[in-house]
């Protein structure tokens, strides 16, 4: 998956509900703003739960999620 691809998801305002799809087939939802982290060139993304964090690499997405 492109980064560009991802930071514009993710940087739209007002923001919107995503998930992402890993290639081994787990889906991370992002419902919130907080729920996402990311580094500046959006290599590297969090996904941020009540009780823990998730560090997704950015080859590691196959597909972006929008309801």
């Amino acid at each position: 998956m492109k980064t560009d691809g991802i930071k514009e998801i993710a940087e739209r305002v007002p923001f919107r509900p995503f998930a992402v799809r890993l290639n081994n087939g787990m889906i991370y939802k992002f419902e919130e703003p907080r729920d996402l982290g990311a580094t500046t060139d959006y290599r590297m993304i969090f996904c941020f739960t009540d009780n823990k964090a998730v560090r997704i690499d950015a080859d590691s997405i196959t597909e972006i999620v929008e309801p």
